[in-house]
């Protein structure tokens, strides 16, 4: 076999390894935020609220940024995971302190207003991409 096949056939696999471990993860912080959220954004994004669906959407991006800058300078599975699991919760307690500050906005996104919603992901995915630089370093 060529060096470029030999290079897939042993890297494949531990990009599988990878690629399960920051997505049980990710799958763990949707999860937890659902939980915890103070409003039901699902539901209200199945009865069309597009204010809910734009922050939820936030979510979805803001939790994927930093466990993608752990895997940026990945050294084991167990790095990551340690690493993928502290960014989780940095990620949601940014989260929720975003949402405590702008406390009244949660009514505004369930009336479906798309102003402050859009404001409010701005700020998820902003603070997403400053935790991720912080972990890629």
């Amino acid at each position: 076999m060529g060096p470029i096949i030999d290079s897939l056939a042993s890297g494949f696999p531990w990009l599988i390894f990878y690629l399960i471990v920051v997505t049980v993860i990710y799958i763990t912080g949707l999860f937890i935020y659902v939980k915890l959220t103070p409003i039901k954004e699902l539901e209200l994004i199945e009865n069309g609220n597009i204010a809910a669906a734009i922050t939820f959407s936030a979510l979805i991006i803001g939790l994927a940024l930093p466990l993608a800058a752990c895997l940026i300078n990945k050294f084991s599975l167990r790095d990551v995971a340690a690493w993928g699991i502290l960014s989780l919760f940095l990620q949601l307690f940014l989260f929720r302190m975003t949402d405590s500050f702008f406390k009244p906005m949660s009514k505004r996104i369930e009336n479906n207003e798309i102003a402050p919603a859009l404001v409010l992901a701005a700020f998820k995915i902003a603070g997403s991409i400053m935790l991720a630089f912080a972990i890629a370093g």
